[in-house]
């Protein structure tokens, strides 16, 4: 028959009944499966009341049981030439220890033996201190070129795709760390579908079909994974929130979402938290410095539903975020799986950091300034006119507002003003440009509304998108207290190319500005 086969690879050197998590171990039973192959299957039921069945009790018409759900799950785990590969049925995910699996290995094994003619949806993440998780899927089997994939801004973290076969069979593959597999299934089959899915793992077809995978690869060196772990442990040890944060390490279904909460439990009365926050779930629990690797691993982050049920509960570690350096490689944590970056892809990125243009305005140094207080201090309504807090509501936006830029200048210069932070600050400055300049050149309300707030000045908005070249350029000015050239982060690098060459395909000068304290 046909069914969705699930499986998890196991990482070397585990046994069966290591990998499996103490509280979930159910009923262990030994199963044949042929004539010279045999598995264990580990079963657990459960029996659980939903949240709202409390609104029915003491209703003298209604049993106890009625509101009570009893579900089953299985875990069947095989051994496949010196690996362990475990097959689950039900939610038998959670029966799985985290740190056991094989991270990445459905995505790979959709990679190698999907049909890249013939693919059904994508799962990708931008490369952002604020990750945008998105879920692309098609009415037709397509290519990936019609997913709108960025491949210096974005991951993919997830593919589904027909199986590239020979014959007519139809087989539907898909997969991040596990992978799922509809195909025609018996007992007896399981062995040679659990080789099957390991030699896919194992091959590289995948590098001739998307060449751009490997411009960031996931590191499985346990060597290098040990000193980028003690990185990211003391920055957080350090409290370094800019260099490490949490998200959600897959899609949410927000339709059933009440909150975050970071303790859980019969013992404690759950905090709500709509956004996910390092440093508050550092104080909510109590977090005992040093932070050790294995304290984050342990940790975990539940998301619940109006129920109070936990629908989605993942490790710490999974959730963390940031960069690091080490020996002249850039390296990147996203969702708790340490990526390498390209060292000839990081070249192209500095590169192009390094030969954007520097502007040749002068900006005062800001001192002890916020932002909004410097960009009262410079403007003079001559020279520079202030448009902070100047909202411009785009037609048809139905209340939706903006700022055009911060100050805008006589020599033609729109600028934003951005005070160095976290990477989200950066990306906030980068997409305010685009987004304003995008309107520029598309609402013809918009050169109306921004010479409004400057009748006061003597500057004047003259732009017509006919122009060419334009005369106005986009400058992107950050107030950073460190000494030497501009430095942003190399997660604000790949942000910013990807936004100056937006603006630079419109026709516009993008120039880089440091302000000085």
């Amino acid at each position: 028959m046909k069914l969705n086969v699930i499986a998890f690879l196991i990482k070397a050197d585990y046994n069966h009944d290591s990998i499996i998590a103490p509280k979930n171990r159910g009923n262990r039973i030994d199963v044949s499966l042929t004539s010279n192959k045999s598995a264990v299957l580990y079963i657990k039921t459960s029996t659980s009341k939903p949240r709202w069945a409390s609104l029915f009790e003491g209703q003298p018409d209604i049993e106890d049981s009625w509101l009570k759900s009893k579900s089953v799950k299985g875990l069947l785990v095989v051994d496949v030439n010196d690996r362990i590969m475990a097959f689950t049925f039900g939610h038998a995910r959670s029966m799985l220890l985290p740190h056991v699996i094989e991270r990445g290995f459905g995505l790979k094994v959709t990679l190698n033996i999907g049909d890249p003619e013939k693919i059904k949806s994508i799962d990708k993440s931008t490369l952002d201190r604020i990750a945008l998780k998105t879920r692309s899927q098609t009415s037709q089997n397509t290519t990936v070129d019609n997913f709108d994939f960025e491949f210096d801004h974005e991951i993919i973290k997830s593919m589904c795709a027909l199986v590239d076969r020979t014959d007519e069979e139809l087989e539907v593959v898909s997969g991040c760390d596990s992978v799922s597999l509809y195909t025609d299934v018996s007992l007896i089959d399981i062995p040679s579908i659990a080789e099957r899915l390991l030699v896919a793992y194992q091959a590289t077809d995948y590098r001739e079909r998307y060449p751009w995978v490997d411009f960031i690869q996931l590191v499985s060196d346990p060597v290098i994974i040990e000193k980028l772990n003690n990185i990211l442990v003391e920055n957080i040890n350090e409290k370094k929130y800019d260099e490490v944060w949490i998200s959600t390490p897959e899609i949410v279904n927000y339709d059933d979402f009440s909150g975050f909460v970071y303790k859980f439990g019969k013992k404690h009365e759950p905090c709500f938290h709509s956004e996910l926050d390092l440093e508050i779930y550092a104080s909510e629990t109590k977090f005992k410095y040093p932070v050790k690797i294995a304290a984050l691993k342990r940790k975990r982050v539940h998301c619940v539903n109006a129920d109070e049920v936990d629908i989605y509960s993942w490790p710490l570690f999974q959730c963390l975020n940031g960069e690091a350096e080490l020996e002249d490689s850039t390296y990147i944590i996203n969702d708790g799986k340490w990526y390498r970056v390209d060292d000839d892809f990081s070249s192209v990125v500095s590169d192009y950091f390094d030969k954007l243009p520097r502007s040749d305005m002068e900006f005062a140094p800001y001192g002890d300034r916020k932002e909004g207080e410097y960009l009262r201090h410079v403007e003079d309504g001559e020279n520079l006119a202030l448009l902070d807090q100047k909202w411009i509501y785009p037609h048809g936006s139905k209340g939706h507002r903006i700022e055009f830029c911060d100050l805008m200048s006589q020599c033609g210069a729109l600028i934003h003003v951005k005070k160095y932070g976290s990477s989200s600050v950066l990306s906030h400055l980068f997409a305010q440009a685009t987004v304003a300049t995008e309107l520029l050149m598309n609402d013809e309300s918009i050169k109306d509304q921004v010479n409004k707030h400057l009748e006061e000045t003597y500057l004047t908005l003259n732009f017509d998108p006919k122009d060419s070249p334009r005369n106005y350029r986009i400058i992107l000015a950050i107030m950073q207290s460190k000494a030497g050239p501009l430095h942003i982060p190399f997660f604000s690098k790949v942000n910013l190319r990807h936004h100056a060459r937006r603006l630079e395909n419109m026709g516009f000068t993008v120039e880089l500005a440091k302000i000085e304290s």
